[in-house]
């Protein structure tokens, strides 16, 4: 696992065991522990847990409290209005951290800072298919730094893209209903300027970086931009 500091914002990378940890059911809620009884694959079940006493974990040392006394919440989203997707918050204790989560396979990725919004995601490097939904997703620009590439690297081009999108989506709590190709997340530099503006956010400008994550995963950290 590796902790990194990006600024204002905290970083965890962390991986899940094949095997449930003892202790990681005892400190996760009620409606955590129903999600875990309500896979029917234990291997993502056993994830499932892992990342999610990972976060309680990581959290409580940032904020001085025990894993069990954290509770969650989600706002609602600022696209639909529903609170399955939105943008999730830390309910107790009191505190004005800001949080995002992101799982895939046994690797998990939170990212959280203080009065400070922030959107992580976290995706497998290979990905097939992805050539029919670039026009839907991609800007011009976007495209064009696709098509530059050489061909075996086209498809984690297209990961980087999208792991940035959501990222950017997460942090503005607005779900994937956004007009994506409108959301141009500069993948040719390190670190990009995106404006993304959402009901209710007072924030329209996003610095999003990628993260290193190991060979096989391509992730993304996005933050509000100081001073606006």
């Amino acid at each position: 696992m590796r902790h990194l500091a990006h600024g204002r914002v905290i970083v965890r990378f962390g991986r899940s065991t094949a095997q449930l940890v003892s202790g990681d059911l005892d400190i996760l809620s009620a409606e955590e522990r129903e999600r875990f009884s309500a896979f029917r694959n234990l291997v993502r079940a056993v994830h499932f847990a892992g990342a999610h006493a990972g976060v309680r974990r990581f959290l409580a040392r940032e904020l001085g409290c025990r894993p069990a006394e954290i509770r969650f919440d989600r706002h609602p989203c600022a696209g639909c209005g529903r609170v399955g997707h939105g943008r999730p918050y830390i309910r107790y204790p009191r505190t004005g951290w800001e949080l995002s989560l992101s799982r895939s396979g046994p690797y998990w990725l939170c990212a959280a800072a203080d009065g400070v919004r922030v959107g992580v995601d976290l995706e497998p490097a290979r990905r097939t298919g992805f050539a029919p939904l670039a026009p839907a997703v991609l800007s011009a620009s976007e495209r064009g730094y696709l098509a530059a590439l050489p061909e075996h690297r086209r498809a984690a081009g297209f990961v980087r893209c999208w792991t940035r999108k959501e990222a950017v989506l997460k942090a503005g709590g607005i779900g994937v209903e956004a007009a994506l190709a409108g959301v141009d997340v500069a993948p040719g530099e390190r670190r990009a300027r995106v404006r993304l503006a959402v009901p209710g956010c007072e924030v329209d400008s996003w610095l999003v970086e990628d993260l290193r994550v190991g060979p096989d995963h391509v992730a993304a950290l996005a933050v509000a931009e100081p001073g606006v």
